[in-house]
């Protein structure tokens, strides 16, 4: 196979980066490559290719921002048995999937947890709710206010997460109120270079941190859910993921981060 110039001048340059670092005591890694390994090694990683029923290029559904129609959620949440569970959704905005949850799950408590200047937004819906429901307002930060409602089976956490720069915190907020074994359905914009990275925008006055899904995938090990499903027929050739997470690791207290993950540098030993 012929190599580019464009190829041999990248290895040229990276080898001479090489041995400078190496007269230097210094260490190099490509950051294209060096995850992959680790990832394979401990995630288990599936790609469903069963339909699901949204195909939409935007996520606009009659004048309202709504992520994954509700066709599409019965599609992938069908047969999952999470009826009659206690169930949490994260940023329920319009109503639009908390009261198919409602309706379909029966669930034995529905926790809501959202942004508290929303709040105007769930006045339409929320007195449609059957079930027994409980809310938590913070500023989805850290999340902490979540550790009053004790732990919940499953999360529906759709559309949240790149609205934040705090992912691994709130990833193992997630964590740390599911129960061992609990799923958490996730929904994210993502950015689709094959690297794994979190991309700061800033557009119109507006922040996201969007990851790759490589990025995300590295995001989820970390914090205790190496156990991920892509449903890859959801709005094909858009920049949306949807992922069905398993708790695999507890997070300890005082941490984001799973005991796989070593810090770079330890701190010193005392004494």
């Amino acid at each position: 196979m012929a190599v580019s110039w464009k190829g041999r001048a990248y290895r040229l340059a990276r080898g001479g980066v090489e041995r400078g670092a190496g007269a230097l005591k210094l260490a190099t890694y490509s950051p294209i490559h060096d995850y992959r390994g680790p990832l394979a090694s401990h995630t288990t990683y599936r790609e469903d290719t069963r339909p699901i029923r949204d195909k939409r290029p935007t996520t606009d559904l009659d004048g309202q921002d709504v992520t994954l129609t509700i066709e599409g959620l019965e599609d992938v949440l069908t047969g999952r048995g999470w009826e009659g569970k206690r169930l949490l959704e994260v940023g329920p905005k319009y109503g639009v999937h908390s009261l198919w949850i409602d309706q379909k799950l029966h669930p034995a408590e529905l926790v809501f947890s959202d942004f508290a200047a929303d709040k105007h937004r769930h006045e339409p819906w929320v007195a449609e709710i059957t079930a027994p429901t409980r809310w938590v307002y913070g500023d989805l930060a850290t999340a902490t206010e979540m550790l009053d409602v004790g732990q919940v089976d499953c999360v529906f956490f759709l559309g949240v997460l790149y609205h934040s720069v705090f992912h691994l915190p709130l990833l193992a907020m997630l964590n740390r109120i599911t129960k061992p074994g609990g799923e958490m359905l996730l929904e994210t914009t993502i950015d689709p270079r094959p690297d794994a990275a979190v991309r700061l925008r800033w557009k119109d006055g507006k922040a996201k941190a969007v990851p790759t899904v490589d990025g995300l995938r590295v995001e989820l090990a970390w914090t205790g859910w190496r156990d991920v499903t892509r449903f890859v027929d959801y709005r094909p050739g858009s920049s949306e993921a949807l992922l069905l997470c398993r708790k695999t690791d507890e997070i300890a207290d005082g941490t984001s981060l799973s005991e796989l993950v070593v810090p770079q540098r330890r701190e010193p030993d005392g004494g």
